[in-house]
């Protein structure tokens, strides 16, 4: 088996702690991925993204197709060799990424067809296609490709895409299967905001060979409390020994909701983009650096946080950098809020372990859900 999951606890909230046992090692749950798109995670190396605790990152098949591609991948070794980079790498297929060309992409049953943003040249991303990406990119968990609509959509046209997404699994197990490489393979459950349709995905799929299952069509328009009862609607379907990953969330205050709600894997952009726009994930909250009354100030940015930006440098001095727009300011902030995202999750995974996740839960929740720490208000 390319990828075994050991569960090692579940708190009565419904919260898990366990293990994902991988041909690169083994990685503690839950687990959040920072997003390494293009391989690469923006503002960071390799070497300061392991020292913030992470040990698998997620990389994005859709842009690594169009540039550098294939054969630069298979000329140069694979993903972890050209990043440098010893752990893991979840690939996603490319699906939300064709769900955000609506208007230069055509859709059948074949594939998605459209033209690459680079030159315009036209490009078919099929089950089978992404599949062989994916292979030769030489990620350690594939995603299967799946039609990812809005939320929004009615339920003829939900059940429509999740049908095909249902053949698209079954056609992208089988191209796996074709070109053994000792690649896990996660099917995506979809549904929207059915629950009927959510009831019959995870029927269909758990019935086929997959190491781990997604929660997909989610944090795409419905809201946080339609997201947040389909998200456990949909982990509560799939088989306990396997891993749960829900797609594309979120905000620190979101892990911890779905954490409680059996999810064991994440990803999102947030840590790095808010670190552009200058905003620190703290556990005080959620802070602005570019406040003005952060200029004075000579205190860490999170006196609670281990990382070498913290350990450093001042409020005062972050202020300067971001204020003053310095690209140094916005690669410290990433490496704080990457380390923020790793050690929110170790203390949900300690909390699991102890039994007492509903408690962390009520003492963290009220902070790290605030729009932005007050202190920072000018």
């Amino acid at each position: 088996m390319p990828l075994q999951f050991s569960l090692s606890a579940t708190d009565p909230t419904g919260a898990r702690a366990g293990f994902l046992h991988t041909r690169r090692g083994i990685i503690p749950t839950p687990v959040f991925m920072p997003v390494a798109t293009h391989a690469e995670i923006r503002g960071m190396h390799s070497t300061e993204v392991w020292d913030t605790g992470a040990r698998i990152l997620l990389s994005n098949t859709y842009h690594l197709m169009l540039r550098p591609g294939a054969e630069v991948f298979r000329k140069l070794g694979g993903i972890h060799q050209m990043m440098h980079w010893d752990g893991l790498v979840l690939t996603d297929s490319g699906g939300f990424q064709i769900f955000s060309l609506p208007d230069s992409r055509e859709l059948t049953e074949r594939g998605a067809l459209f033209r690459s943003f680079h030159d315009n040249s036209r490009q078919l991303l099929s089950p089978e296609s992404s599949i062989a990406m994916q292979q030769d990119i030489g990620s350690d968990i594939m995603m299967v490709l799946d039609v990812c609509i809005p939320s929004t959509t009615e339920e003829a046209g939900t059940r429509e895409a999740m049908e095909r997404t249902h053949r698209w699994a079954v056609r992208s197990l089988a191209a796996r299967d074709a070109v053994p490489t000792g690649q896990a393979l996660f099917g995506i459950v979809q549904g929207g905001v059915f629950p009927a349709l959510r009831q019959e995905s995870a029927a269909f799929l758990r019935e086929l060979a997959f190491e781990g299952f997604a929660v997909g069509g989610l944090a795409v328009g419905e809201g946080k409390e339609a997201r947040n009862e389909m998200c456990e609607l949909s982990t509560s379907l799939l088989p306990a020994d396997k891993p749960r990953y829900l797609m594309g969330v979120g905000t620190p205050s979101d892990l911890l909701d779905c954490v409680r709600r059996g999810v064991d894997m994440f990803d999102c952009i947030l840590p790095t983009k808010m670190a552009q726009q200058g905003y620190a994930y703290t556990f005080q909250g959620l802070m602005r650096t570019t406040r003005a009354v952060f200029r004075l100030d000579d205190s860490p940015l999170d006196p609670s946080c281990p990382c070498f930006v913290c350990t450093r440098y001042t409020r005062g001095y972050l202020h300067h950098l971001l204020h003053g727009k310095h690209s140094l300011g916005a690669r410290l902030l990433a490496i704080h809020n990457v380390t923020h995202y790793q050690t929110l999750m170790s203390r949900m995974r300690q909390a699991i372990l102890d039994g007492n996740f509903d408690a962390l839960y009520r003492d963290l929740y009220p902070v790290l859900s605030r729009p932005e720490h007050a202190q920072g208000r000018s």
